[in-house]
C-alpha cells in the first residue's frame, strides 16, 4: 500500500506557472522539467532533494545511491521464515557445519560452511528481519523511551564470533547482506522510531572503525587480520556511511529523540567509542580536503577528486554527471590511503586517531599549510550527515546522569582546527542573514529554483532544512575550545576596530576628539562605584579596548592593570558587604540572593564585568555553579541546577516523593515559601495564586517540588537575573558567543582552577631574556632555583606565584601550554639586594642572579607577598 503524499510536496510545474511571465525567457532545461508534473522528496539516507516522475513507485538517489521506495516499512519485504538471528543459533549452526572431518582445502571449507552462509544471507537480507532480531522481550506495538528492548551484546557477539571462523566468507556475506538491505529504504523511514531498531543494532558491529585505521598486521591475530582485508573494510565504510545518513535524517524528527534516549543508556565506554567512531569518519573526509588542498598536483592528476567536496562549487553543475556516473563501491577505495595508523589496545578498540596524513610530511608547522576553506566542504554530504548524526549523541549526553556524562571535549575533532574557522564563521553568518530575511510570496518556488540551478544542496522540506550549505559553526560541538576562542576574539577584535574607526571618523566629521579606547579611571578604595560610573557614562565605548588607570598611582596599562582591575572588582562585588550574593554552605557556590536589594545596578555591573572579561580575554576568579553560565546562554534552569546549587535542600525536597498521603498531611506544607533577610526579618511568598491556602498532597507534590526549586533559581530572583543579563548583553551580543556550551563559558571566564600546574610543560613553553641562548638560561643557577622552588610549593602557593607573574591564579582554558611566560635576567647577571619584579602586562618575571638559593627564596617570597598595587618596593 502506497504512502500518502507529504503535506508540502510540491508540483514544480504549478510553481513555475505561478512565477512565469510572458516577458521572461525560459531556457530549455526548465521547459523540459515543466513539461510533466514531478514530485519532490528527500532521500531517506542522505537527505538529498530528488524530483521524480509522478506515479513512480521508487527513485534512486544520485548522491548516496539509495533506492527510496514509496511503501510502508512493514510492506517492504516478506519476513524470513527461519529461526530469528541470535548468537546461540549462529554458534549452534556453525558447530554443525564444522563437525566431522576437517576440510582439506578452501573449497571443502566453503562447502561445509554453506548452510551458515545461506542462513546469514537470508536472515539479514531484509531490514524488517534485522529490525525484529535480538529482542530482550516480545516486541511491543510501539517504541518506548525507557529502553530499546534490544540485546546489543548478543548482536555484537555474532560478528565477533564470525571473525574467529577459518573462512571470512560468512562474515563477508553477513556484511554484504546488511549493506544490500540498507540500499533499499522506505521513503518515510524516520517517521516511526520502531522502524529504526535495526540502525541501533548495525551500529553495534564491533569493527566498523577498521575502515579508517591501519593496525600492525605483524602482531595481529587471525580474527584481527580478517577485519583488516580490503573487502571487509570497504563494507564497513559503506555500512557506517548509511547508518550515519539515517541517523542524520532522524535527528530532526521525533524518532531522533527515541534514538537519543536509547543511546544514553549505553555504558560510558561504549558511548564514547561511538562518538570516536563518528569523529573518525569526519576526520577521514576532512583529510580528503586537506590532502588535496596541500597537494594540488595530486589533485590535478587524480581523476578521483570529488567536485562536491574538493572543487569550486561553481563547477559542481558541470561535473555532477561525471561524478554520479562513477561506481559507488569505488568511493572508499579511491581514498583508503588517507586512513589513520592507530595503535590497537588489548580489546581491539581504536585509540584516538593520530592526525597524520599518509604519504605527506606532517612534521612541518601547521602555519606552513593552507587552511581548508568553506568551498572545499560546504557541499560535502558526508560531513553534513556525520555531524548531524553526532548531534544525536550530544542530545543524549545532555540528559545522561551527571557521573556518566561525557566531557564536552570528547566531541571535539582535532582536524577542524585545520579549517579556516573565521571564514566558516563569516559564511555561516551570511547564510543566517539570508535565512532570516523576509520570505517571498513563493518561498517554495525560490528554493526549488535554487536547487535546479545547482546553488543549493539542502532543500527545505517540511521545515527541516535551514541552510543551503554545510558549515561547522552550525555544529559547534565539533570545534575545540581553542577554535571557539579564536572565533570569539576575531569577532571581538572586529567590533573593537569598528568602534575605533567610528570614533576616528566622528572626530574628523564633528571636529571633536573621540577616544578610541574605553578608559576606566578608578580608586582602589572605591572600585565598585567608580567602575559602575565609568560603565554608565561610556555606554557607546564599551566595545572598545580597555585602558585602566588607578588614580594616584604611576602605572601605565599594557594589560596588567586591566587584569588587576577585573580581579579587585569581582572580589569587591562578591563581598558579603554588598549583599548581592550569598554563599551556599552545602556547595560552596555563590548564588543570587532571593532577598531584593535596593541597588540593582550592582547586578547590571556584575553582568557587564563578565561581558568585558570575555570581550577582553581576561580570566576571573569566580565561584559560581554551571547554572550561571546557562543563564548567560539563555538556557532554562531546572531541577538539576537546583540540586547542584543546593544539594542538601534538594535531597530533602525530593524525599517528598517517597511520603504517603498521611506523611504529607502531618508536614502541613502549603504552596508558600518563607525566608529571612539580612536583618532577620521573615518574608513569605506564595508559589502559586492563593498558595498559602493550597496544601501539598500526593497529587500535586510534583508541582510543589518544581515550583519550590524554580523559586530559588529563577522566579524568586527574576529581577536580579534580568539586571545581570542586561548588563552582560550590553557587552556581548555577538553570534560567536552562541557557539559555546555552559562548561566552555565557565572555562573561558574562570580558566582551569582544578588542574595542577605541570611544571615540566610550563618550563618547555617559557621564554628567556638576558641570556645568549635558551640553553644557557636553563642552566643558570637562579633559573634552576626558581623551578625547584616552584615545584616544592603547595598548590595554593603555586597559585600565588601565578598571580604575582600573570595577574591571575587560573590556568588558561586551553591548558598550561598556552600560558605565555617569560623570565628575564636583570643587572647583567650580577647579584643584588633588590626584589624580583613582575610585569603582569607581559606575564614576565625579572630576577637577579642572587648569590645563594636561600637569598633567592627569601627575596622571591617577599616579592610574592607584596604583590598588590603598583610602584617600587
Amino acid at each position: 500500500m502506497g504512502l500518502p503524499k507529504p503535506p508540502l510536496s510540491w508540483r514544480v510545474l504549478d510553481l513555475l506557472k505561478t512565477q512565469s511571465s510572458p516577458k521572461q525567457s525560459r531556457n530549455s532545461s526548465l521547459v523540459d522539467l515543466a513539461s510533466e508534473a514531478r514530485d519532490v522528496f528527500k532521500c531517506s539516507c542522505c537527505g538529498l532533494v530528488v524530483t521524480f516522475q509522478e506515479g513512480s513507485g521508487k527513485f534512486k538517489c544520485l548522491q548516496c545511491h539509495t533506492t527510496n521506495v514509496l511503501v510502508d516499512f512493514d510492506a517492504m519485504d516478506p519476513l524470513f521464515d527461519g529461526p530469528p538471528l541470535s548468537f546461540a543459533y549462529v554458534k549452534s549452526l556453525t558447530d554443525q557445519c564444522l563437525a566431522g572431518p576437517r576440510a582439506k582445502n578452501s573449497h571443502e571449507l566453503h562447502m561445509k560452511l554453506k548452510p551458515l552462509v545461506m542462513y546469514l544471507l537470508s536472515a539479514l537480507s531484509s531490514l524488517r528481519d534485522i529490525n525484529g532480531c535480538c529482542k530482550v522481550k516480545k516486541s511491543s506495538s510501539r517504541a518506548r523511551y525507557s529502553n530499546s528492548n534490544l540485546n546489543l551484546a548478543d548482536f555484537r557477539r555474532i560478528f565477533q564470533f564470525l571473525t574467529l571462523l577459518p573462512s571470512k566468507r560468512p562474515l563477508f556475506c553477513a556484511l554484504l547482506a546488511i549493506l544490500n538491505s540498507m540500499k533499499r529504504l522506505p521513503l518515510h523511514l524516520v517517521d516511526n522510531a520502531k522502524h529504526l531498531y535495526w540502525v541501533v543494532l548495525v551500529f553495534e558491529i564491533p569493527f566498523l572503525h577498521k575502515a579508517f585505521t591501519i593496525g600492525d598486521t605483524k602482531s595481529c591475530n587471525e580474527s584481527t587480520l580478517m577485519t583488516e582485508t580490503s573487502e571487509i573494510r570497504s563494507l564497513c565504510y559503506d555500512i557506517l556511511k548509511r547508518v550515519l545518513g539515517i541517523l542524520s535524517q532522524s535527528e530532526l524528527s521525533n524518532a531522533g529523540n527515541y534514538l537519543a534516549s536509547w543511546f544514553l543508556k549505553l555504558p560510558y565506554e561504549d558511548f564514547i567509542r561511538k562518538i570516536d567512531l563518528i569523529n573518525l569518519y569526519i576526520t577521514f573526509h576532512l583529510k580528503k580536503c586537506y590532502y588535496y588542498l596541500n597537494n594540488p598536483e595530486l589533485a590535478r592528476r587524480s581523476s578521483a577528486a570529488e567536485p562536491m567536496s574538493l572543487g569550486n562549487p561553481h563547477s559542481i553543475a558541470h561535473d555532477r554527471q561525471r561524478r554520479f556516473s562513477q561506481p559507488e563501491d569505488d568511493e572508499y577505495a579511491r581514498f583508503s590511503y588517507l586512513k589513520d595508523e592507530l595503535t590497537e589496545n588489548k580489546d581491539g578498540a581504536p585509540t584516538w586517531p593520530q592526525l597524520r596524513i599518509q604519504g605527506s610530511n606532517i612534521i612541518k608547522q601547521k602555519e606552513e599549510y593552507s587552511k581548508i576553506r568553506t568551498f572545499h566542504y560546504t557541499l560535502n554530504y558526508h560531513l553534513r550527515t556525520a555531524t548531524a548524526a553526532l548531534g544525536t549523541f550530544v542530545k543524549a549526553n545532555y540528559i545522561r546522569s551527571q557521573h556518566d556524562k561525557v566531557p564536552v571535549y570528547a566531541f571535539y575533532n582535532s582536524l577542524v582546527d585545520y579549517i579556516n574557522l573565521k571564514h566558516d564563521f563569516d559564511s555561516w553568518l551570511s547564510k543566517k542573514r539570508v535565512v532570516n530575511k523576509k520570505p517571498t510570496a513563493e518561498p517554495a518556488m525560490e528554493t526549488v529554483i535554487d536547487y535546479i540551478k545547482g546553488t543549493s544542496s539542502l532543500l527545505e522540506i517540511n521545515g527541516t532544512g535551514k541552510f543551503s550549505g554545510f558549515f561547522f559553526c552550525q555544529y559547534p560541538y565539533l570545534i575545540s575550545l581553542g577554535g571557539k576562542i579564536s572565533i570569539l576574539q576575531y569577532e571581538a577584535k572586529r567590533q573593537m576596530e569598528r568602534k575605533a574607526e567610528e570614533a576616528f571618523i566622528t572626530s574628523l566629521d564633528k571636529r571633536i576628539a573621540q577616544d578610541v579606547y574605553f578608559r576606566v579611571r578608578v580608586r582602589r578604595d572605591n572600585i565598585v562605584q567608580d567602575s559602575l560610573e565609568c560603565i554608565r557614562q561610556n555606554q557607546g565605548n564599551l566595545k572598545k579596548g580597555i585602558i585602566v588607570k588607578f588614580l594616584d598611582e604611576p602605572g601605565i596599562d599594557a594589560g596588567g592593570l586591566k587584569k588587576e582591575w577585573f580581579l579587585l572588582l569581582t572580589r569587591s562585588l562578591f563581598s558579603p558587604l554588598t549583599r548581592m550574593l550569598c554563599e551556599v554552605e552545602d556547595s560552596n557556590f555563590l548564588w543570587f540572593s532571593i532577598v531584593p536589594i535596593k541597588n540593582s545596578e550592582n547586578y547590571y555591573l556584575f553582568g557587564a564585568v563578565l561581558g568585558l572579561a570575555i570581550y577582553n580575554s581576561t580570566i576571573l576568579d569566580l565561584s559560581f555553579p554551571l547554572a550561571l553560565y546557562k543563564v548567560l546562554l539563555g538556557i532554562p534552569l531546572g531541577l538539576a541546577d537546583y540540586k547542584e546549587i543546593f544539594p542538601v535542600a534538594a535531597k530533602n525536597l525530593f524525599k517528598l516523593r517517597e511520603y504517603s498521603a498521611e506523611d504529607l498531611a502531618q508536614l502541613d506544607l502549603a504552596f508558600e515559601i518563607s525566608f529571612q533577610d539580612f536583618n532577620g526579618v521573615t518574608h513569605q511568598c506564595s508559589l502559586i495564586d492563593n498558595g498559602q491556602n493550597v496544601p501539598v498532597t500526593v497529587e500535586n507534590r510534583e508541582i510543589y517540588i518544581d515550583k519550590y526549586a524554580h523559586y530559588f533559581v529563577n522566579d524568586g530572583i527574576c529581577e536580579q537575573l534580568q539586571a545581570f543579563k542586561n548588563g552582560f548583553a550590553s557587552i556581548v551580543d555577538g553570534n560567536a558567543f552562541s557557539l559555546f556550551l555552559p562548561e566552555e563559558i565557565q572555562l573561558l571566564l574562570c580558566g582551569n582552577d582544578q588542574a595542577k600546574i605541570d611544571i615540566d610543560v610550563l618550563k618547555s613553553v617559557t621564554q628567556y631574556g638576558g641570556w645568549k641562548t635558551k640553553e644557557e638560561a636553563a642552566e643558570s643557577q637562579v633559573v634552576k632555583w626558581f623551578w625547584n622552588h616552584l615545584q616544592s610549593l603547595s598548590r595554593s602557593d603555586q597559585k600565588r606565584v601565578l598571580i604575582f607573574i600573570t595577574g591571575s591564579d587560573r590556568i588558561p582554558a586551553t591548558g598550561i601550554e598556552n600560558l605565555t611566560l617569560r623570565i628575564v635576567r636583570l643587572n647583567n647577571g650580577r647579584d643584588s639586594d633588590r626584589l624580583p619584579v613582575a610585569h603582569t602586562c607581559f606575564n614576565e618575571l625579572a630576577i637577579y642572579e642572587y648569590e645563594t638559593e636561600t637569598k633567592f627564596i627569601e627575596k622571591f617570597t617577599q616579592a610574592v607577598t607584596m604583590l598588590s598595587g603598583f610602584g617600587i618596593k
